[in-house]
């Protein structure tokens, strides 16, 4: 009889120790600096786990499956071309990631304060700050935030310069952008934060950059042009250019583009369809280098002709009046040639033995 009671008491226990090996096993997470785990307590949010822990209190959940927070962001692969979605969570077990992220939202376009069109690409290396993780874990777009703050962040700054101070204020942007992320994450008065905070620790945020010809003025589908068929664009970047030019190469290139929009009046002329029969007088395109001086680089006008001498009544002689024209004069006059000269022919000389 004893033995019986042995066998049910042991049985007892094994069951109860498997039900307690599969219990601590389900139980059991493993949580560290690498990832944590959001837990709710009577529907309410009880805290993430920091280290690897076992959950002995049957009340306390873990987020996971359908009830996982939703937190994503949008990055790239290394050589930037590719962009997809990433999400930091396992929704089958509900491990939220507290590695080092990149988003690096889509490219977008920002514009410079001198009105120049730039495709901006964004990258920020960021990781969850687990004192503040019910921030991203309550939050319904964490990614699509994120992104547009860098959007934002970037344009601002972009926008608050010419094209030419991109390129040379490049580092000054990033530090300001980095520096703004970390404000609104950690303000200096918490009472007055600049910004909603996401949860985050911002690490690095940097930018790169490409010009694109601004669409929004077409005239012929090909963009507004210029002299030497430059865009609009390329004619802001001369003007750049010219400001610390030498004086000597701003003429030459003056000249060029002066010679190029001669060549435009001609072929605008040419391809209207009709016979078109100019001189350069006509177009004031001269080249004489005292008009040059006088008028500009670019006369549209013929200069004004100087007044006729007025002849010295001392000098005045009559003309002798002249006969009828020749034949060979007449020929002359039509074709506008010069008259052949006559040249006198003495006549022969009388033998002296004569």
């Amino acid at each position: 009889m004893l033995v019986p009671i042995l066998l049910i008491v042991v049985a007892v226990l094994l069951i109860g120790l498997l039900i307690f090996m599969m219990y601590k096993a389900a139980r059991t997470y493993d949580a560290g600096q690498h990832a944590t785990y959001l837990t709710v307590k009577g529907g309410e949010f009880h805290g993430a786990l920091r280290q690897p822990t076992i959950l002995w209190d049957p009340s306390v959940k873990v987020l996971r499956g359908k009830n996982a927070p939703d937190i994503s962001v949008i990055t790239s692969d290394a050589s930037g071309s590719e962009y997809f979605e990433k999400s930091l969570v396992v929704r089958r077990t509900g491990e939220v990631s507290l590695r080092v992220h990149t988003c690096a939202p889509r490219p977008f376009i920002s514009r410079t304060r001198d009105k120049r069109t730039l495709k901006i690409k964004a990258r920020v290396s960021f990781q969850l700050d687990v004192d503040r993780i019910h921030i991203p874990g309550q939050m319904e777009a964490f990614g699509a935030n994120l992104g547009v703050r860098i959007e934002n962040l970037f344009d601002n700054a972009i926008g608050a310069l010419n094209d030419e101070q991109v390129y040379a204020s490049q580092t000054e942007i990033e530090t300001r952008v980095l520096r703004q992320m970390q404000d609104i994450e950690f303000p200096a008065d918490p009472t007055h934060p600049t910004g909603m905070p996401l949860g985050v620790k911002v690490f690095e945020a940097i930018f790169s950059y490409e010009p694109v010809e601004d669409g929004s003025s077409l005239d012929d589908g090909q963009g507004l042009r210029g002299a030497m068929e430059y865009p609009r664009g390329a004619l802001d970047d001369i003007a750049s250019m010219l400001k610390e030019a030498d004086p000597k190469a701003t003429e030459v290139l003056l000249r060029m583009m002066e010679m190029q929009m001669k060549q435009n009046i001609v072929q605008m002329l040419c391809d209207s369809g009709g016979l078109v029969a100019f001189t350069a007088q006509e177009l004031g395109l001269t080249e004489h280098p005292q008009v040059r001086e006088r008028f500009g680089l670019m006369p549209m006008t013929p200069p004004p002709a100087p007044p006729p001498a007025q002849p010295d009544p001392a000098a005045a002689t009559p003309a002798a009046p002249r006969g009828p024209l020749t034949a060979a004069e007449k020929a002359a006059a039509y074709y506008g040639t010069t008259p052949p000269v006559q040249v006198a022919v003495p006549p022969p000389k009388e033998d002296a033995k004569h």
